[in-house]
This record gives structure tokens, sequence and C-alpha cells, in this order.
């Protein structure tokens, strides 16, 4: 495939669904620059362990001169609806886009990027081809997927996932590609003071009532041991990280592909330190966990299990929150981001809500006439944004 569209250099295109097949110094050598997650390591591990439950595809680029310029990464993976507030939008617009989706609220979907991420990790360029070149160029890549035989089960829908607003100018491309926006809920990040050395100088920063919050939440999982969980003990507790996780995603208003926790062996050993794995223990039994990933001065926060039977009586996931922004503190970090979900709860502690967009094509060109305008209309549901700050630091 070659592309010069849009002043875009022409480029050539290596197409494969299993990382081991790509030209690994290749797929390196552009990744230098680009997001951890979308590190060759990083994404052997995913692949590895979730093989036979997902599919994958990874793109390389080469210039005229045959030297790699550019990667990009997909996964084809089921959105699945389990009540949350778009499904009965999406249950009336399905009856116009085919009843099975309106019925199962199940949805194939090939995605660029990672759905076990936040964030914008599905492409990245070496300096000379522009976010919004990069972005057409993976539309386009995308067609060819849609178009090919790649796939066992066809995908019924096409997404970019988690655009960040200062990329929203640059997504124009995608919308000129027939994708829609949709406005997904919020993506809770926190800024850090660079003067809170521990939780006690944030506890300082805040109002009465809110440092109330926070003794309260201590107090109420006192009996909580958490710890931070090596490689070894990580493998040997897989089956019950498993148990843990799953309860979430029981609870979750949908998912979108289900992680195999088995990879948090893998990632800890490539990530060390860098992968922020901690233990929650209830005389001696593991009730929790939490996963958050070093990015520059960033901790990016992914997964969570909870044993939800005692999540009330000892405040478990209140107390998650309060140690990954401990955590932060003391790795010197100056921003978290919480993810989606719980918006009240991270509000409490001082995130604030920012908008991340979604671009969704359906791979029918009737129904997605019909998406585009019922995307645009959707909102997330609204929540009470609040400081726990004093007023200084409001």
């Amino acid at each position: 495939m070659t592309n010069s569209s849009q002043g875009s250099p022409a480029i050539r295109l290596s197409l494969h669904d299993s990382i081991h097949m790509i030209h690994r110094e290749d797929w390196m050598h552009v990744a230098k620059g680009a997001s951890p997650y979308l590190k060759y390591d990083h994404l052997l591990a995913l692949e590895d362990a979730m093989r036979g439950a997902m599919d994958f595809h990874y793109a390389i680029y080469y210039c005229e001169q045959n030297q790699p310029m550019g990667i990009a990464y997909f996964q084809v993976a089921d959105l699945v609806d389990n009540g949350s507030a778009y499904r009965a939008g999406v249950q009336k617009l399905g009856k116009g886009i085919g009843g099975r989706i309106a019925k199962e609220m199940k949805v194939r979907c090939l995605v660029n990027g990672n759905v076990f991420h936040c964030g914008d990790h599905g492409s990245y360029f070496k300096p000379g081809v522009s976010d919004e070149q990069r972005l057409s160029i993976v539309a386009d890549t995308m067609r060819r997927l849609d178009k090919g035989c790649y796939f066992t089960s066809k995908a019924s829908v096409l997404i970019v996932k988690d655009i960040w607003p200062d990329e929203y100018s640059a997504a124009s491309a995608l919308e000129g590609k027939a994708f829609a926006p949709l406005t997904m809920e919020p993506n809770m990040v926190m800024h850090l003071s660079p003067g809170w050395k521990d939780l006690d100088g944030y506890t300082e920063a805040l109002n009465a009532k809110s440092r109330t919050r926070i003794r309260s939440i201590l107090k109420r999982a006192e009996a909580l041991e958490v710890r931070s969980l090596s490689t070894k003990e990580i493998r040997s507790a897989t089956p019950m990280l498993q148990a843990l996780f799953d309860q979430v995603l029981e609870r979750s208003p949908f998912t979108f592909g289900r992680m195999r926790t088995s990879v948090y062996s893998a990632w800890k050993e490539q990530w060390q330190g860098s992968l922020c794995f901690r233990g929650f223990h209830l005389d001696g039994k593991l009730v929790g966990f939490t996963s958050a990933f070093v990015l520059g001065d960033t901790l990016d926060v992914q997964y969570v299990g909870i044993d939800y039977a005692l999540n009330e009586q000892h405040g478990i996931y209140q107390r998650m929150l309060v140690d990954l922004m401990e955590c932060a503190i003391e790795k010197g970090m100056r921003r978290i981001i919480f993810g989606r979900t719980a918006e009240q709860a991270k509000s409490n502690l001082g995130a604030v809500p920012v908008d991340m967009r979604f671009y969704v094509k359906h791979r029918n060109v009737l129904a997605n006439k019909l998406v585009g305008p019922f995307l645009r209309k959707l909102r997330p549901v609204a929540f009470e944004q609040r400081s726990p700050f004093k007023k200084e630091m409001a």
C-alpha cells in the first residue's frame, strides 16, 4: 500500500496478524520515540497471554528509501454493554442497523489502539509526519483490514480510541474518512503539587471536610495490609488476581475485551519498578490489587481487582485510590491518570474530568450514516465536580 495524500510521503505497508511475524528490529527502531505501551516486548507479552481470545494486527510503514517510519497497532475486541448509560439509545439505534446488535448488545470492533490502556497508544510515526497525516494513514489501513480477508468473523465497527482534547484538531482527518466522534465518560486526571512529599503533605492541603474523609477511609481500611507484589508473587497469585478482576468486570457497565491477568507477571518482569502492582490483604488473604504504570512524570492507573463481599466493610476501593495517590507522590509524579468510572470518588480526592473521544465508523455505509448523527448527540452522565482543597489551593 502506498499513500501520498494530504502531503504525506509515499509509504509502503507491511501488515501482520502476529507480533511473532513482524520485523522486530524495524518495529523497535520506530517505537523508541513512542508510548511505552507500543514497545515490542509489552505487546508480545499481551498477545501471548491473550492467545485464542483476541485477534491482533500490526503495521509497519516504510518510506521510499525502505526505512521504517511508522507503526500502528490494532486489536479485534468485543464491546459488550451490560447496562451502560448508552444502552437504551444503542438499542433504539439497533433497529436501523440490525436487530442482533440491539438484542445481544455485543459488537465486534476493529480498534486502533489498546483497549486495556486509556489513551492514544495505537500508532506512532517518526518526525516529519503530522498527527493529522498519521491518523489519516491509520484510517486507510483500517479500511484495508476491513476489506481484506483478515478476520475469522467480521468486525462491525471500526474505532480509533481515546483521543485527547489537544488532538481533536488533528482528528478532523478521521471525520474526513467518515468516522464520527463519540465523547466518552471523562478520564479523571489529578495534578500533584511538588510540595507534597508524602500523604501528610497532601492532607495538609485539604479543607477540613476532606481531611476528615481521608482519615475515615484510612481508619475503615486499617485491617488491610497493603504491599507491592514481586514478579514471583504475581505469578503465583494469578488465579486469584483473575477472580478479583472478573468481579470488577461483572459490575462494569460495559466491557471492552477481557484481559487475562497472567500478563502481569511478564509485564512486571519487564517494567520492574515502573509497574506499581499492589496487593491488598486481609488476614493473609488477597482481597484486592491495583496496577499502574509510570510514564515519565505520570502514574497511569490501569486495572483493579476487588473482593466485593468485603469491600463495603473495609472500604477496599477507597483505600486503593488513596494508596495510588500515595505511590505517585512518593515517586515524585506530577500527574495521575485515574481513568474512567467512579468519577465522584476520584473527584473527592482532587481529580478533574478531561473529555476524551472515540472515533467510530460502522462498516456498513448506510448504517454509518445513521450512526454519525446519533453518536454526536451522546453525552456522558453528569456528576458533581468537587474540590477538596483549601480555598487558596482551589
